[in-house]
């Protein structure tokens, strides 16, 4: 059998680039290393725009190429009364603009707070009249625009009108004039100045209802010929809100209406979120709990606030398609608007510089970054002489796994001579790997299905064993899609995406099912033209006992991508309810020679683990148990039988054009003791019938496999770009890396460590064999104990080992062997290096599952050093570790900043 990985295109991965070697910016400052993406802005107050602030300039000046007012153009400062304006502020901030050179933004001219009091009553207080606040709204925005016509380049025209449940505000201007004042707001401002751009700016803009309400007023303003150029989300954020996910949905969201986003006012407590239960009586107490850090920020912190304001100026970078500006509400912590609130004397820390003006550590790492160059890195498993034989087999099922390494919970489906297979990806990047073949023996990595990070956008905090679970894929000859439906565990439920042809790697975007519940999601399409969803869920009333699921199914409306009808319980717990089966899930529904089979697994994906059958005449049911169940296990068998296959399930069944069928399932080759490190594998076997069932195995029956078939050497990359198996930990938001024209890979060394369940700076592969090599060179210069890189072998962000160049505490160069169990350090070894630069080479050996060894070199002609003692298999292990993942062993690199 062969396995072939050819290598990932650019334009697959969507995010990842190759064959550059880029220039380090010779003066490394926000404005040249993002200017090309969108503007880089700053809110400045007034002490800073007349010059006297002058460490504040000078950051402005470096770093920034837009500018915005904090205060002095708002109506209670430029126009306190009716009749009379003040300029000097607002005149003072736009000549420091012009002066530098700076996008001049105007903010703002319509907004319900810090508004003049005399604005929308008269003399007695009462309302005025809507002709009369028409008038003053017309000549205040005519007054002030006009002013500055040609010079203020931007404007933030209405700020603040719709409130978080999607209602507008009930403002004095809400209140006098209705929602008319809005477009009344654009009119003016344009009539003002025809050339200058017209912003919506307001807060809490991830909130789903305030977003449907912008987007819903955008369109209607564009449907009345209005211009409005950019919708602003202002980034006042929380160590705790709002989810990287839900402001990238309403970033989309905004998008789609045809404006731009500006990312405005963006600052990042720090603090805990005001507590509006707080009992204020205790003033004492309330202001200490709410001004915890009156000196300075603790590290764990201060950790965690700059990996989300990383993550989120990633996720603007990302978008930089659509985001024109990001605007920080200050220039450094001092500066900040929520420094004593909501109680005096509370000490902030929201911005990008500290009060000493210096860049914070995300934005060091975004100046300067760190970089680790890697030679090729390979994988290999030794030939052995069973490798002649297992070369010609040619019989499909003959030889196990079929796809070894943790490729878990099969889906195939044939199309003339072309059959396509699916699995499991949890929750790393690309998702869904996809095969090919013509023969079921010798299969292809076409690539992943999920290859965009629109597609699947798993960010921080997502658990490994979380992200995409059990996909399917079928073949819809009544339109000629292939369909593929799976789970997103943690992530939005499930779903659907479509393509014309597998090999193009062109799949579509999802289409979410959120009213089919569950998981492991199943499509037929019927003789018939119909088509069906099958899914596993919880019965239909309380669980009777723990593992208590069911089946269910629902048509499904392929001509207009949705579910019709309501969805009927097909399975109620098992094939033997009285018995209590357990997690039944992974249902596939086939229509052969008139029945309808519904194949599932039952028993969890343990030892017990197992694959059981139904038939009826109809898919709706009633099912009914075959006379064999269950048709696949390994239960029950002797515990010491030599080279156990166990947990298999989870199958899926296939006919050849000669009529014959197939079954592809997961199973576990444990290397002791029940413990693995492979992961869940893709196995495959014929298919007998009998009394018009299918059988995969008799129960009894052994799986045997071939151990230890030859493999590679296969890069992780090549000049062209990554290998087809390469993955990411989670999605992420920018490219870790560069290929550059030597061919080595240029990783960026992250801040984001391999414990904080967010995106490490790491690209591996599954190991697929017990007994491998895996080796690569590595230049990097570490500069302190936090700078590292290197060989991983990684379960997840808790069990893991990592091997490479660092600094000890007492900044000597050493090569460091860490493990890590349950998230705790384990064991450290180290090696001393006699000098910081210059090039290693590293190497981890598996030793048929028992040990990891891990040595290095300074020679690339060998000569290897061991560093500690060989590492345990069993630290890694599922069985220690837990979850559903086999071994990523890649490369990676860390650093401080």
């Amino acid at each position: 059998m062969k396995l072939k990985y050819l290598a990932l295109s650019v334009c697959a991965a969507a995010l990842m680039s190759c064959n550059s070697d880029k220039p380090v910016a010779a003066d490394p400052t926000l404005t040249n290393i993002l200017g090309d993406k969108f503007l880089v802005g700053v809110a400045i107050n007034s002490e800073q725009a007349a010059g006297r602030d002058t460490s504040a300039v000078d950051v402005v000046r470096r770093h920034f190429n837009s500018i915005v007012a904090e205060n002095c153009m708002k109506s209670e400062v430029i126009h306190p009364e009716e009749d009379r304006y003040d300029f000097s502020l607002a005149d003072e901030f736009v000549k420091f603009g012009e002066d530098n050179g700076m996008f001049i933004i105007g903010h703002c001219l319509v907004w319900h707070s810090q508004l003049s009091p005399w604005f929308c009553v008269d003399a007695e207080g009462k309302n005025v009249s809507p002709e009369v606040l028409k008038e003053r709204l017309k000549s205040h925005i005519h007054t002030i625009v006009g002013r500055y016509k040609g010079r203020i380049k931007g404007w933030d025209v209405v700020n603040e009108a719709i409130e978080g449940d999607g209602s507008y505000r009930k403002s004095k201007f809400y209140e006098i004039l209705g929602e008319e004042y809005i477009p009344l707001a654009f009119q003016y401002a344009h009539e003002a100045d025809p050339e200058a751009e017209l912003y919506y700016n307001d807060y809490g803009m991830h909130e789903p209802g305030r977003r449907d309400a912008v987007v819903r007023m955008v369109n209607s303003l564009k449907e009345k010929g209005l211009r409005i150029d950019a919708i602003g989300m202002q980034g006042h954020m929380g160590l705790d809100y709002p989810s990287i996910g839900e402001y990238e949905t309403s970033l989309l969201a905004f998008a789609s209406t045809g404006a731009k986003v500006m990312i405005t006012e963006w600052d990042m407590s720090a603090l805990p979120t005001v507590n509006r239960g707080a009992n204020i009586a205790d003033k004492v107490a309330f202001e200490k709990a709410l001004n915890p850090y009156p000196e300075a920020l603790p590290d764990s912190v201060s950790n965690l606030w700059n990996a989300r304001m990383k993550s989120f100026m990633e996720l603007f970078i990302k978008h930089s398609d659509v985001i024109t500006r990001v605007t920080a509400w200050g220039v450094s912590d001092g500066d900040s608007w929520k420094n004593d609130w909501p109680v005096p004397g509370r000490r902030e820390y929201p911005l990008l510089f500290d009060r000493n003006y210096q860049p914070k550590p995300f934005l060091k790492e975004i100046l300067e970054p760190k970089k680790a160059v890697f030679d090729e890195f390979t994988y290999t498993v030794a030939p052995k002489d069973t490798d002649k034989a297992t070369d010609q087999v040619t019989t499909p099922g003959t030889l196990n796994p079929v796809l070894p390494g943790c490729y878990p919970d099969p889906s195939i489906c044939r199309v003339g001579n072309d059959y396509y297979m699916v699995n499991s990806s949890f929750a790393f990047y690309p998702g869904v790997p996809i095969w090919h073949s013509t023969d079921l023996t010798n299969w292809e990595q076409l690539g992943y299905v999920l290859n965009r990070p629109s597609q699947l956008p798993m960010y921080d905090g997502l658990r490994i064993s979380g992200g995409i679970y059990a996909p399917d894929i079928k073949y819809n000859p009544h339109n000629g899609l292939f369909y593929l439906i799976t789970t997103a565990v943690d992530g939005g439920g499930n779903f659907f995406v479509t393509t014309d042809d597998p090999k193009k790697g062109n799949w579509s975007d999802p289409t979410f099912l959120p009213e089919v519940g569950g998981i492991d999601p199943g499509f037929l399409f019927d003789e018939d033209g119909k088509a069906y969803i099958v899914n596993n869920d919880g019965p239909a009333g309380k669980p009777e006992y723990d593992g208590h699921r069911a089946i269910w199914i629902r048509e499904f409306d392929w001509k207009n991508g949705c579910t019709v009808g309501k969805q009927k319980m097909i399975i109620d717990g098992g094939v033997d309810k009285t018995q209590h089966p357990s997690w039944i899930e992974g249902p596939h529904l086939y229509h052969i020679n008139g029945t309808y089979y519904l194949m599932a697994a039952e028993g969890g994906t343990g030892p017990n683990h197992s694959e059981v059958i139904f038939t009826s005449a109809s898919p709706f049911g009633p099912f009914k148990p075959c006379a064999i169940n269950p048709i696949l296990t390994q239960r029950g068998l002797s515990g010491d039988r030599p080279n156990p296959v166990t947990c298999v399930g989870h199958a899926d069944l296939v006919e050849t054009p000669d009529g014959d069928w197939y079954a592809v399932f997961l199973g576990v080759r444990p290397y002791r003791n029940g413990h693995d490190v492979i992961g869940r594998e893709t196995f495959m076997l014929p298919v007998t019938w009998k009394e018009n069932q299918p059988i995969i195995l008799p129960e009894g029956d052994v799986i045997t496999y071939t151990a230890d078939r030859s493999y590679g050497p296969a890069p992780l990359w090549t000049a062209n770009g990554l290998a087809k198996e390469a993955f990411f930990i989670r999605t992420p938001l920018v490219p870790c890396y560069d290929i550059n024209s030597k061919g080595q890979l240029e990783m960026t060394a992250s801040s984001t460590d391999l414990n904080q369940k967010r995106q490490p700076a790491a690209i591996g592969r599954w190991i697929n064999n017990w007994t491998f090599t895996a080796q690569t060179g590595l230049d990097f210069v570490p500069q302190q104990p936090k700078d590292f890189a290197g060989i991983i072998c990684f379960h997840d962000d808790n069990c893991y080992i990592r091997f490479g160049k660092t600094l000890d505490q007492d900044g000597k160069p050493v090569m460091l062997l860490e493990t890590y169990s349950h998230g705790r350090l384990c064991s450290q070894a180290n090696s001393p290096l006699t000098r910081t630069d210059g090039k290693v080479y590293l190497k981890v050996e598996g030793d048929n599952a028992v040990n990891y060894t891990f040595s290095y070199s300074t020679s690339p002609k060998g000569n290897w050093t061991q560093v500690g003692d060989p590492v345990s298999a069993d630290l890694i292990s599922t069985q220690t570790a837990g979850g559903f993942t086999g071994t990523m062993v890649g490369i990676y690199a860390t650093g401080g900043y």
